[in-house]
């Protein structure tokens, strides 16, 4: 039977998101949703040695021609991030690396520049484009992928001044359940977002902008909450320094309403899993 894992990686601050992906075939597929490492220190590098000592535990391996990554996307361009996406790329490869537009006159930044490298161990990069339908070989195994946000432009980002607007959410179905990811995808975006989906099968949310109040307010109005069902739970990973992310505010509205929410700086690596029917979740440190 087929399965889906996501990992909310206890990055410290930032997002990095691993997926895996057994289909029915038994074939594996990972990807990786951005990575904040700071490729100048190594002692930064909570999700590089998160990724190195997961994928050693499975006897998995990477280098030279292998492409240990279906995909990598990058959701927005903000350091907290992208910044360690290149040494990801560069150590475990990818066949596809999926990103929003920068501005014409912005200089390529690293993961981009060194993907562009005819050696780099990235076989193909291309802007998001929600759009467009993947083709055969851009699909992800059994699980179907939709980007939601931004909305695709000729040139440039969608919004040239808040790089938050221009966050990728990306959708992941497996049979009937969904896992939505949505970097910091700000809430006033949702009341352009929620009139285009449906929110059957949402069975994983993730809290846009790491829990600020940006990421789900809009005046006193919580568009992506009120959207949700229920049952849905709720992953932050969470920005404690230098942003005090989650938000006191975020955190209250999702306790006094009783959402399940579960929280990188509280419950360190969150994983959860679908068979396409059930979740489940579990959490741990290593």
């Amino acid at each position: 039977m087929a399965k889906l894992d996501v990992t909310f990686i206890d990055v410290g601050w930032g997002d990095s998101i691993l997926i895996e992906h057994e289909d029915a075939g038994g074939n594996i597929h990972r990807a990786l949703v951005d990575c904040n490492d700071n490729n100048r220190n190594n002692e930064s590098l909570a999700a590089y040695h998160y990724v190195k000592q997961h994928l050693e535990l499975q006897g998995v391996r990477y280098g030279g021609n292998v492409r240990t990554f279906d995909f990598v996307l990058l959701t927005h361009w903000h350091s907290d991030h992208y910044s360690g996406l290149k040494r990801m790329m560069r150590t475990f490869g990818a066949r596809r690396f999926w990103y929003p537009k920068v501005a014409p006159n912005q200089a390529m930044p690293a993961p981009l520049y060194y993907a562009n490298r005819w050696n780099s161990r990235v076989d193909m990069h291309e802007s998001v484009d929600r759009d467009k339908i993947l083709t055969a070989a851009e699909r992800f195994g059994d699980v179907e992928i939709e980007f939601h946000w931004p909305p695709h432009t000729q040139v440039g980002p969608f919004d040239p001044d808040n790089k938050n607007n221009n966050s990728v959410v990306l959708d992941l179905k497996l049979d009937r359940v969904r896992f939505m990811l949505t970097g910091d995808c700000e809430a006033r975006n949702w009341d352009d977002i929620v009139p285009t989906i449906s929110n059957t099968g949402i069975k994983l949310f993730q809290v846009p902008h790491h829990g600020g109040q940006n990421g789900m307010f809009v005046g006193n109005r919580t568009p992506w909450l009120d959207f949700l069902g229920s049952r849905t739970k709720i992953a932050l990973s969470s920005h404690i320094q230098p942003h005090h992310h989650p938000h006191p505010r975020v955190v209250r509205e999702l306790v006094n309403n009783n959402w399940r929410h579960y929280r990188t700086d509280e419950h360190y690596h969150v994983t959860f899993r679908t068979d396409g029917r059930r979740v489940q979740q579990k959490w741990a440190r290593f």
